[in-house]
């Protein structure tokens, strides 16, 4: 005679009527969540780099939204000069954008680690740090080593740098593997640059 054993079975209550955090919660898990790192050091104000860069980084914003992603900002120097975590509300992250301000040096390791918190404390399909910069990241083996906590969970990381030597820099950390080289802007470029990081998502719509 056939048996049978009696099991439990949990799962997030989808079916549920009107809809609540359940479903919140599971469509939450299918979506991503991007941090926007903005270099915001003392060589970002010559030519107005500081402008064309924020109004690439609202483009990239609008963009990242209109996938399903939450967005955060990180303004970064050699410390972490603002930042707002991830989320389906882009407000903060507009705001904290329009305040930026270009002075100090370069270090990615403060903002790697922001970031890092930041997007492991969501429950999202896809985690992604986009970062800008005209410079490097400070000392390269802390960085990398800094990049590498990332990647072993799962964060993957796309780089833009002003002109050839900053975006080989950058790149370094950089998860994305493309024909075309390490994605680099020049001057009259940095906003198309910048918003062009936003195919680096993978855009669910």
């Amino acid at each position: 005679m056939a048996g049978w054993i009696r099991r439990t079975f949990n799962a997030d209550g989808v079916t549920e009527y009107p809809v609540g955090a359940s479903f919140e919660r599971l469509r939450s898990s299918f979506g991503g969540a991007v941090v926007l790192a903005l270099d915001v050091s003392g060589s970002m104000v010559a030519s107005d780099n500081i402008r064309k860069a924020v109004a690439g980084c609202h483009r990239f914003i609008a963009e990242a939204r209109a996938g399903g992603y939450q967005v955060g900002l990180i303004l970064w120097h050699h410390d972490i000069d603002g930042a707002v975590p991830p989320s389906l509300d882009d407000a903060p992250a507009r705001r904290l954008l329009d305040r930026a301000v270009a002075g100090g040096g370069n270090l990615a390791e403060p903002f790697l680690t922001r970031a890092h918190a930041d997007l492991m404390a969501l429950d999202v399909g896809d985690r992604v740090v986009a970062i800008f910069g005209d410079g490097d990241l400070g000392p390269r083996a802390v960085a990398e080593a800094k990049a590498a906590e990332l990647v072993a969970d799962n964060i993957r990381i796309l780089t833009c740098g002003l002109g050839d030597g900053s975006a080989s820099e950058l790149a370094v950390i950089s998860t994305e593997s493309t024909s075309a080289g390490p994605r680099t802007a020049q001057p009259d470029s940095i906003a198309d640059s910048i918003a062009s990081m936003a195919r680096g998502l993978r855009l669910k719509g």
